[in-house]
């Protein structure tokens, strides 16, 4: 007679994928704010730097569609712009009017931008139009960047003639994401699997062990009401502290309840797991972008 088949399951190394993603992603998520500040504070300074490194290649003018600084034409800049691209690992523009004119970056903070292309439309108004530095996030060729730019004077009359350009630090937020998280993994051991299973094995074990300590305080204490009711008005003492063995038993239960919730949002659960492999359901009425 013929041996039935059965379709294996997904194994547990295909569930820790989904689940060490699903972490890595919360985990990211959760810091992205502070990260975010950080680094604009970083690129604001950079770019501030970055203004004084090309002031001080001598006075700055713009000759035809050139940006020259003392006797050193800037467009295509080889030397200033990658020297501090590699310092700061950020990438960094240069600006004539809207106009990129120069472009250097680092691996970390994503490719050099087309140089001949054009600033992004809110960056153009707050830094040109009103003068005024922008920090904040655009998307530009479908690149979602961490951007800070300040404008670029050629004088010091900088109310009277207005700005020539533009100085710029960008971070390309997917490249970092990219970093971040094989950061993390390879803190976690390799691509984080083995550690990941391990700490949901500790976790659910530590749980196991609260939860058998809240139903040994419940029985303690109910054990204790007995006895205390047996010995009447010399047990009311005892029964305050049997009281507080239950209250401690019910928070016990809360407190594990409360880490299953966290463990559960974070993907360490093997139903978190399963869920994140489970494909969403299509609309055939639904219509495309």
């Amino acid at each position: 007679m013929p041996r039935a088949y059965h379709k294996p399951g997904p194994s547990r190394y295909a569930l820790a994928k989904p689940m060490q993603e699903h972490t890595d992603s919360k985990v990211y998520d959760a810091v992205w704010h502070v990260i975010a500040r950080r680094m604009g504070e970083r690129e604001a300074a950079v770019v501030e730097l970055l203004d004084d490194l090309v002031h001080a290649q001598g006075q700055l003018r713009r000759r035809d569609q050139e940006l020259v600084a003392g006797e050193r034409v800037l467009n295509g800049d080889r030397e200033i712009l990658p020297r501090l691209a590699r310092a700061t690992s950020l990438g960094l523009n240069l600006y004539l009017g809207n106009r990129r004119i120069a472009s250097s970056s680092v691996v970390d903070a994503g490719d050099a931008m087309e140089v001949g292309g054009f600033a992004d439309a809110l960056v153009v108004d707050t830094v040109l139009r009103r003068r005024e530095v922008f920090r904040g996030t655009v998307d530009i060729g479908g690149r979602r960047l961490l951007v800070a730019s300040r404008p670029l004077y050629a004088a010091d009359k900088s109310d009277e003639y207005g700005p020539i350009g533009m100085v710029e630090a960008f971070q390309d937020i997917d490249a970092f994401r990219e970093m971040l998280v094989a950061s993390l993994r390879e803190d976690l051991g390799g691509d984080g699997r083995g550690e990941l299973e391990l700490q949901a094995d500790r976790m659910e074990s530590v749980m196991h062990f609260i939860d058998d300590v809240a139903r040994r305080l419940q029985l303690l204490a109910l054990n204790g009401n007995i006895i205390a009711a047996q010995a009447g008005d010399h047990g009311r003492a005892f029964r305050v502290v049997c009281r507080e063995l239950s209250s401690l038993a019910e928070q016990s239960k809360e407190a594990v309840a409360e880490v299953r919730k966290l463990t559960a949002a974070m993907g360490l659960d093997a139903d978190t797991a399963v869920e994140a492999l489970t494909p969403l359901p299509t609309n055939p009425d639904a219509g495309t972008r």
